[in-house]
């Protein structure tokens, strides 16, 4: 179902808004893209040609504290998307070679960047390929982010983290498969959904899905975390005893700063690879044959990337996130047809949902809210409010779709002021003539949890509900479960193997949290930090904990069982069972 929706100027016809039933009423507040505040905070200055060529690129220093004064707020959401921006430039720069050029072995000191070459050099088109060599299966171009451990180097099934990590050739240990170093390639798409809910694919062939969607491209996923988590998850890991309680840095004994990255990688077609509007590289993922699992490698491109990174005075880690431009239409202004296939067909609230009625989302963009109104409880089909595509397909007993996937009007003037910053920035720098980051965009970012605002009409908005739904087109694609997601989502009954979601929108998902300011460890958060809140260890007989942010940290993996790879052609069984690897609590 789609409605108009009244937006604030320059935006208008620039985002895609087709969402649900909304209501829109413009805010009264400063805007977050006025002059910036008095607080200094170097990494929120304006991004400039000089930033995107800085050889090497800094890693820009935390953020100062904010002072949570929703008048005059000492930083502005613009400053902190100049902040989102100089990570990425910085994370995205290529990873220091280290000389070594042989099968099996690192040829980068991994988590540092090349002191010699910039952001614009990891820009081309060839960037992977012209790093490779015959005598090593591993590129020697790689961006710094892509030399971090995967999680099955944090968490090896069996085993414990090994080694120095900047010195670690990559090996990958799941329950279901071994890769052999020689083998291995730093980008390991072992998971192929979105948290254990759904699976996105973009139809190999023009918009409309494929008769059996798992023959259309579907998108993968990884995640890595920096030396600095390695290191210290490695120095308290004990299998036989694992730790009562653990605080990722920067904590009382180490300073550093936790990393974490998840990144989505599309299915590439020889188009898409020559178009330049990727970044690419061989990655590994994995296929069942013959009732084992084999470990494949392929081109993929990068579609989607979430930085998560824990500083001084931000707990809570702060979430930025990055997309492709085109995963909802092509370069010429054609749809995708990007969809999903939830691993469930049923949606059930709360008790903070009325029955009967449907539960609505307040986007606060800056310049205006919008109320989202999300679909009713019960079945996951259109007479729910879901954009079901119509045809036959093939999709199995308790699953539902194809679904379109929507993109609702969550975008905020800030960070559509500071993209467009950064787009003339890269315009009038030669170096980045035939970038493929000029095709990436900050999606948004969230700094420190709040409650979401109350209503769209109150005089004073919180600023820091800006992004207060922070999703990702290609990593959080359903409603409500990811895309427009408070609280907490769960399995209802995992012992009678129903495919029912139910979202807690009243959840209180900030729990425990150190350093946090008074009255703000009980909070309803959304989008990824709400999410990521309900990632706790450990946890007591309730199954409630302090909210660690990780995922990859719970009783299993911090007792040795490490992680199983995802298969590209799992069974319904398998992907249904997935749901509860994230699901129960």
């Amino acid at each position: 179902m789609k409605t108009g929706i009244i937006m604030f100027g320059a935006l208008a016809g620039t985002l895609a808004m087709s969402t649900s039933c909304t209501k829109t009423e413009p805010t009264v507040a400063a805007s977050s893209i006025s002059k910036d505040q008095k607080t200094p905070f170097p990494g929120g200055a304006e991004i400039t040609p000089a930033d995107l060529t800085a050889t090497p690129a800094a890693l820009p220093a935390a953020p100062p504290p904010y002072n949570y004064d929703p008048y005059n707020p000492n930083i502005t959401h613009a400053e902190y998307a100049r902040f989102a921006w100089r990570q990425f430039i910085h994370f995205n720069s290529p990873a220091q070679k280290n000389g070594v050029d042989a099968a099996g072995k690192s040829p980068v000191v991994r988590g540092s960047i090349d002191p010699s070459r910039n952001f614009a050099a990891s820009g081309a088109s060839d960037f992977y390929q012209s790093g490779r060599t015959a005598a090593s299966n591993f590129s020697g171009n790689q961006l710094v982010w892509e030399t971090f451990a995967h999680r099955s180097e944090l968490f090896p099934a069996g085993s414990a983290p090994k080694g120095n990590l900047a010195t670690l050739d990559p090996e990958y240990a799941f329950q279901n498969i071994k890769v052999a170093s020689t083998d291995a390639r730093f980008n390991n798409l072992d998971e192929n959904t979105q948290i254990g809910q759904n699976q996105i694919f973009f139809p190999k062939s023009g918009s409309t899905p494929s008769a059996n969607p798992q023959d259309d491209h579907i998108i993968l996923f990884q995640a890595k975390v920096s030396p600095v988590e390695y290191g210290y998850i490695k120095s308290i890991y004990n299998a036989n005893k694992p730790p009562t309680a653990l605080e990722l840095p920067p904590n009382g004994t180490d300073q550093g700063e936790s990393v974490e990255v998840k990144s989505a990688w599309r299915e590439m077609t020889p188009a898409l690879i020559a178009s330049g509007r990727y970044h690419t590289a061989e990655a590994l993922y994995y296929y069942q044959e013959n009732g084992q699992t084999q470990a494949r490698v392929a081109t993929f491109g990068l579609v989607g990337l979430h930085i998560l990174r824990k500083m001084e005075n931000y707990p809570t880690f702060v979430y930025t996130t990055f997309e492709q431009v085109d995963s909802l239409t092509t370069p010429d202004k054609k749809d995708t047809g990007l969809y999903v296939i939830n691993l469930y067909d049923q949606l059930q609230y709360d008790a903070s949902v009325p029955p009967g009625t449907r539960p609505s989302a307040i986007l606060n963009s800056g310049s205006n809210r919008t109320l989202v109104a999300l679909p009713l409880a019960g079945a996951i089909d259109s007479a729910h409010g879901y954009d079901v595509i119509p045809g036959k397909f093939t999709v199995p007993a308790g699953f539902s779709g194809p679904i379109k996937v929507q993109n609702p009007p969550v975008a905020t003037s800030a960070v559509y002021s500071v993209n467009a910053e950064v787009q003339q920035a890269m315009a009038s720098t030669p170096e980045f003539k035939n970038s493929v980051w000029q095709y990436y965009r900050l999606v948004g970012l969230q700094v420190l949890p709040t409650n979401e605002d109350s209503s769209v009409t109150p005089a004073t908005p919180n600023p820091l509900t800006q992004d207060y739904y922070l999703a990702n087109i290609v990593v959080e694609s359903s409603q409500p479960g990811i895309q427009l997601f408070k609280g907490g989502v769960k399995d209802p009954s995992p012992d009678k193997k129903e495919f029912t979601l139910l979202a807690k929108r009243g959840l209180p998902s900030i729990l425990g949290v150190k350093k946090l300011p008074p009255n703000s460890d009980q909070l309803v958060m959304g989008g990824c930090m709400g999410c990521h809140g309900n990632a706790q260890y450990p946890r007591d007989e309730e199954g409630k904990g302090p909210s660690i942010f990780s995922f990859l940290i719970n009783k299993d993996t911090m007792g040795g069982q490490g992680f199983s790879a995802d298969e590209r052609n799992e069974s319904p069984g398998q992907l249904s069972a997935k749901r509860l690897e994230y699901l129960t609590y």
